[in-house]
This record gives structure tokens, C-alpha cells and sequence, in this order.
């Protein structure tokens, strides 16, 4: 099974360079190239004498920023590890390089050729290797297994949607997650699909969401007038604040506006793409149905923002402290079937939120919150703009559901705690594959 997999990477790998290299800026192409595959300079690597050498992997900004608490709370304990973050996307890397002074060294995971894989992971020597949510990359931790290091899955889920594509593999799947000493998930249905598609059961618990704990720690009130800076917003402002917007659904928020205006015209729009590069098309769009778009790098002490002008975010980590202005927030990839964005970094500012039907990535987060009153789905344009309209109505009882939905995380909170555990355990060779 890895001799076709590898024979069909190895097929795919001239593409593969040639779609990287057209894609990077031409400065950062020979670092960069050189990271994907597994050539990393002396300096970089951790020298043989410093143990534990712990290398976690995530994906981009979303998984990064989860797992913030996670990473600090690993350097509390090993202040003299050598900590290495990678990710697989330029933009998290960037974040991670902002946001985790913590860790020794930030950089761009290998390609999981096997020749890339197995470089990378001779050179750095993990003592651990810990990769978040479902970073699946056989090579990478078959070549891991092989060094003699522990691998730990933390924040592990497959979504209702994704699971039946996974399960068309499951022997090959089943061999690799058969390479973790630790799976480490956030739900039970996590947990059953995880071993539906061949994981080991006994080596898998069911320890929550990383993100709850994070989500907390951002919604601090000095980013409250950050934000407002930013924005050239008093804070007292009727917003609704779209964040996580994915393509084909800002029409739909925009028509939902349209409706909403005519009861409330007062009312201003934020729309915070997923990806910032659609910021001009996402332009285009707001003239078509008639609004002035309003880029947020555009924004100055003399910019008048108002109802008549859609902001656009069009930066990288500034949609958590937004949030902190919002009157109401709508969590984006949920009209369109891409299974939802994060709820709770809204709810944790003690924000009532609305998404759409799709949000099969966080129905833990979705639940939550419906439990507590603050979380209402919506089908289309006309439900979003009914029911954005009728809470407005209730505006008394905003600031009371908004604060049950930021207790709710509060109850949540352990998971971090949790999932450091297992790396301790780990990490000093205790039983790996142990239940709590």
C-alpha cells in the first residue's frame, strides 16, 4: 500500500513543484522549496545534546491558533526542549512566527514524499511527534515510527461529511494510524469514526476541544478597543460582523443585508473572507448589490464608515477581536456545504451567533451553544435576514444569551490540560497506550 501511494506521489511530483513554485512569491521560493523537501539548514536543527526534541504539525492559522495553550503550556514544562512548529500553508506559518515565541524554530512541513519525509525527520530526530486534528501524512509518521519517536494525535476529529472518503481506505489508513502511540479526539463520534476508518480503539481518548481553552484567552477586553481603532468605530454601532466567508456565500449574506436594511438601516456589514487574496473579487461583488466596499487596510481616523459601505477584512488574524464589536455574528462555509467555521471565538466576546445548515465540522461547538440559547441556524438570504432582524428586536435579551454562550465555553474548558498529560506521558515513557 505505501509503494503505490509513494509511486503515485512520485507521478505527481513535477506537477507538484511546478504548482508550488508558480504559487510562491519568487523571494521565498528557494527557502521555501528547500523546507518542502526536508533540507533544513545547520542552525536550524536541534544539536544532538538537547532532549526532549518535540516537532508539532498543523495545518494553517485555524489549527495553529487551537492549540496556542497547548505549545505554552508543553515550553512550561520543558523550558529547555527544542520545539519545532510546522505547518503546510505560508499564512500559518506567518502566524505561528507572530503568535509562538515559544517554540525554538517555525517552518514549512516536508512533502510527504517519502525521500522529503524521511530527510526531515533524520535531520530533526523528534523525541515526540505531535500532530493536530487530522493531519494525516503516512510517510511523515511511518518515517517517525521508524526513527523511534512517539507520535500523538491531539484535537483529532473527522467530520460526518469527510468520513465516507476516508473509509474507502481504510487498510492503508489503518496501517497508519496503527504508527500512533496516542489518538487523542474531541467527541465520541470522533472516537467511532476514527476507528471506522481502521484506528486502533485502545489507543484512543476522547479528552474535548483545544479550542475552547484558546478561545477564552483571546477575548480580552484591550482588543475591544483595538478593534475599534482599526475600524474607526465608536462600539456602539448596530454590527453584523460575517466571518470565515467561503466562495458563493457572500452573495447570499449581501442579499440577506439588502433585507435586513430596509428594518434596520442602520445596521452595518463586515464581511471577513476565509481567504484574504479574494479580497477584490469580494469588492465586485459588494457594487453589485449596490454597497461601497471598504477595504479594513483602507481605514483611516478620517474614513466614515456606515451602512452605505460593506468593510472587508482583508487581514490575517484580526477577525477574533472583531468579533469583540459585533451586535450579531454569522460563521461563514455554512450556507455553502463546507461544513461551517468556528463558532465560539463570537460566543466567547458573549455574542449571540447564526450560521447556516452546513456546519457538520463543528457540531460539538454548535451544539453548545444552541443548548445555551445563542446559537440559531438559518437555511437562506430571507431566514438570515428574519431572524437577524427579530433577535434585534430582543435586543434586551442579547446580552443575556451572549452571556449563557460564554459560560458554556467557560464549562468546557480541561482539554489542554488533558492532552498534555498524554505528551508527558510520552515524552518520559510512561504507558502510551494507557486509558484513562
Amino acid at each position: 500500500m505505501y509503494f503505490i501511494y509513494n509511486l503515485f506521489l512520485t507521478l505527481l511530483t513535477p506537477l507538484l513543484l511546478l504548482f508550488f513554485l508558480r504559487k510562491k512569491k519568487a523571494t521565498e521560493n528557494i527557502t521555501a522549496l528547500d523546507w518542502r523537501l526536508g533540507h533544513y539548514p545547520p542552525d536550524f536543527l536541534p544539536s544532538a545534546e538537547i532532549t526532549p526534541r518535540i516537532w508539532i504539525h498543523a495545518a494553517s492559522v485555524g489549527e495553529i491558533s487551537a492549540i496556542i495553550p497547548f505549545i505554552r503550556k508543553l515550553r512550561e514544562n520543558y523550558p529547555q526542549a527544542w520545539i519545532g512548529v510546522s505547518t503546510m500553508t505560508q499564512s500559518g506559518l506567518t502566524f505561528a512566527q507572530e503568535n509562538l515565541p515559544e517554540a525554538n524554530r517555525h517552518f514549512l512541513a516536508p512533502f510527504d514524499l517519502f525521500w522529503a519525509a524521511r530527510r526531515a525527520i533524520r535531520h530533526i530526530r523528534p523525541t515526540l511527534l505531535i500532530t493536530a486534528e487530522t493531519e494525516l501524512w503516512p510517510n511523515l509518521i511511518r518515517y517517525a515510527r521508524k526513527n523511534g519517536s512517539r507520535i500523538l494525535m491531539i484535537n483529532g476529529r473527522i467530520s460526518k461529511r469527510s468520513v465516507g472518503s476516508y473509509q474507502k481506505f481504510r487498510g492503508f489508513l489503518g496501517k497508519v494510524l496503527s504508527n500512533y502511540d496516542q489518538l487523542s479526539v474531541i467527541l465520541p463520534d470522533d472516537a467511532e469514526r476514527f476507528i471506522s476508518i481502521g484506528a486502533p480503539p485502545e489507543r484512543i481518548q476522547i479528552n474535548g476541544n483545544i479550542k475552547y481553552d484558546r478561545i477564552i484567552d483571546q477575548a480580552k477586553p484591550e482588543f475591544r478597543e483595538v478593534s475599534k481603532s482599526i475600524l474607526n468605530l465608536t462600539g456602539e454601532e448596530l454590527l453584523l460582523v460575517a466571518g470565515s466567508t467561503r466562495e458563493g456565500e457572500e452573495e447570499l449574506i449581501l442579499e440577506a443585508y439588502q433585507k435586513i436594511r430596509q428594518a434596520i438601516p442602520d445596521m452595518i456589514l463586515l464581511i471577513a473572507p476565509r481567504h484574504i487574496q479574494r479580497a477584490a473579487e469580494i469588492c465586485q461583488i459588494v457594487e453589485r448589490y449596490g454597497f461601497e466596499p471598504l477595504l479594513r487596510t483602507d481605514i483611516t481616523p478620517d474614513t466614515a464608515v456606515n451602512s452605505e459601505k460593506v468593510i472587508i477584512l482583508n487581514t490575517i488574524g484580526e477577525l477574533s477581536k472583531v468579533y469583540s464589536l459585533a451586535t450579531l455574528a454569522f460563521c461563514g462555509a455554512s450556507l455553502v456545504s463546507l461544513g461551517g467555521q468556528n463558532p465560539l471565538e463570537p460566543a466567547a466576546w458573549g455574542k449571540v451567533v447564526l450560521y447556516g445548515p452546513s456546519m457538520d465540522d463543528f457540531l460539538d461547538a454548535k451544539a453548545l451553544l444552541e443548548k445555551a440559547g445563542a446559537g440559531y441556524e438559518v437555511q437562506d438570504p430571507e431566514s438570515l435576514a428574519r431572524q437577524v432582524v427579530e433577535l434585534l428586536q430582543q435586543s434586551d435579551q442579547l446580552a443575556q444569551k451572549g452571556q449563557a454562550a460564554r459560560e458554556a465555553i467557560l464549562s468546557q474548558q480541561g482539554s489542554t490540560q488533558r492532552n498534555l498529560q498524554l505528551a508527558i506521558n510520552l515524552i518520559e515513557g510512561g504507558n502510551p497506550h494507557g486509558k484513562h
